[in-house]
């Protein structure tokens, strides 16, 4: 399976360590083992998506396997498939449990992908975004998202006949202590479990994956950090975090593209 061109949507054809397409333009594959396929002068101004700090808060926080059973879920939902996107891959760990000969990542981070790269080789990572698959129509059998955003019908223009959207989304208990520590009105999530957008209706399937969570100092950290709640968490809150006993709620669910 070949990427498209982000410029021109040409296929992108291997040369040596670049990917070229048929007008001219070229992207150099990275020895982490991903491309960046990000348009040109798209996101300029800044690094985009998460901070080095935050995938690597994650990494080490799934490695102890707290989210096992999401993972374990998001797999199951996806079942054994021949190709397999993670749109909003993060640092790999959620693609690498599902079971495909063929298993592509993309992110807009970049830390995020380089970290992908490294760990797993045998997989495909590009920098690029969910809103522009650097793929043709009809490329693989499931799209997943999670946590993500989910453009729908960009999500299902690469899909095949019959195939399926899994995404994962917080259900309203998810990481309620956490977030009552750091705000003094901490409002659960709204529990949207069978909405998607854009007229995609209902799923297909869903599971809710809740169970609780009894974390040490330095874990209740990692877990802190690799939450958009770190953005807003004061430094002293940051400094004073201590053991945290916090309930995971998520629901997975898989939508039918027909």
């Amino acid at each position: 399976m070949n990427y498209r061109c982000p410029n021109c949507q040409a296929e992108l054809e291997p040369a040596d360590q670049t990917l070229r397409c048929a007008n001219g333009h070229s992207f150099d594959l990275s020895r982490d083992g991903y491309v960046n396929l990000m348009p040109a002068g798209r996101l300029s101004g800044g690094p985009a998506g998460d901070s080095p700090e935050m995938i690597r808060a994650r990494r080490d926080f799934f490695d102890q396997g707290h989210y096992s059973p999401v993972m374990a879920a998001v797999a199951a939902m996806v079942g054994a498939v021949d190709a397999v996107l993670d749109a909003g891959c993060g640092e790999g760990s959620y693609l690498a449990m599902i079971e495909a000969p063929i298993r592509h990542g993309i992110d807009v981070s970049k830390p995020a992908v380089r970290l992908a790269g490294r760990r797993h080789r045998d997989d495909s990572w590009a920098v690029a975004s969910s809103y522009r698959l650097p793929y043709a129509d009809a490329s693989f059998d499931t799209v997943v998202s999670v946590f993500a955003p989910r453009p729908y019908p960009e999500l299902s223009r690469v899909l095949r006949p019959g195939g399926a959207i899994v995404t994962a989304s917080p259900g309203p208990d998810h990481l309620a202590t956490l977030r009552g520590l750091l705000y003094d009105e901490a409002h659960p999530h709204e529990d949207r479990p069978h909405v998607t957008e854009d007229g995609f209706g209902s799923p297909a399937a869903r599971e809710r994956v809740r169970f609780a969570l009894h974390l040490d100092a330095a874990d209740s950290l990692l877990l802190l950090k690799m939450t958009p709640y770190w953005w807003s968490a004061t430094p002293e809150q940051q400094a004073s975090l201590g053991p945290v006993d916090t309930t995971v709620d998520i629901w997975v669910a898989r939508h039918d593209i027909r």
